[in-house]
């Protein structure tokens, strides 16, 4: 019997936000940096406009060195909140510092599979922006035109190359808790942990990316405001649904 259970983890994930609304206070830095809605944004200005002006090379370094203090930052708080659940969980509540310190030494192995998250992130976006956008590039094929074979067979391939892209990266994404909590890079926990809960885990998921959508069309400050609010509650769900499928887990081999 499945231990994952979808109302319950959503529910959970609120309340120890209203237990410890210092998992919040994690996300303040990371949140100026909105690394994913930046590269989401560009990857579809790119496939649908084509490629931008020549930058210089102050400003490509200015560019990257945002991404990488923003990835950093955003890993750390996640690494921080993972701790902190777990104390949650156990009956007690670390500290801010605590969380900070100990979350620390556990973002060096916590970047590699973040990464491969990232990866899978920018192939998931790729897939579905060519899949869905009325042309591909500029002069490919202008709306109202019919589209040409080879450009449905790229749309199409896309499209499934993003369905199964998402396929995986739903299965690896208890990567961070298992990475945090077992010191490893928690990509085979998750794998096996996952397994038969897929479309649990993405609805979840869903409902945490429809909130951050929502949010984020807030003027001006809604954006910041999805990653402060939404990113700790996506991150407290991952971790909840790890305790709770490896609960089951567990139960299951005993037996």
């Amino acid at each position: 019997m499945s231990g994952l259970n979808i109302i319950h983890t959503i529910e959970r994930s609120f309340l120890l936000v209203r237990k410890d609304p210092a998992l919040l206070l994690l996300f303040i830095l990371p949140a100026l940096f909105p690394v994913e809605r930046m590269i989401s944004n560009g990857l579809m200005i790119f496939i649908i406009v084509g490629p931008p002006e020549p930058a210089s090379t102050r400003s490509i370094l200015l560019l990257v060195l945002y991404f990488v203090i923003g990835f950093f930052l955003g890993v750390w708080a996640s690494a921080g909140a993972i701790l902190k659940v777990t104390e949650l969980e156990k009956g007690s509540k670390m500290g801010l510092q605590e969380a900070l310190s100990r979350g620390l030494e556990r973002v060096p192995r916590l970047l590699v599979p973040a990464l491969a998250g990232l990866a899978f992130y920018v192939l998931i976006i790729v897939g579905i922006t060519i899949a869905v956008t009325p042309y591909m590039f500029v002069g490919m094929a202008s709306p109202g035109e019919d589209m040409s074979p080879s450009s449905i067979v790229l749309r199409v391939a896309m499209g499934f190359v993003a369905i199964v892209v998402l396929y995986f990266a739903t299965r690896l994404r208890l990567y961070a808790p298992a990475c945090v909590l077992e010191r490893n890079f928690g990509l085979k926990t998750s794998w096996k942990l996952v397994k038969g809960n897929w479309w649990k885990l993405l609805a979840i998921l869903l409902v945490f990316g429809v909130m951050a959508t929502i949010i984020g069309r807030i003027p001006v400050a809604g954006v910041y405001l999805s990653r402060m609010i939404v990113d700790p509650l996506t991150v407290i769900a991952v971790t909840l649904v790890y305790f709770q499928l490896g609960e089951a887990r567990s139960s299951t081999e005993e037996h």
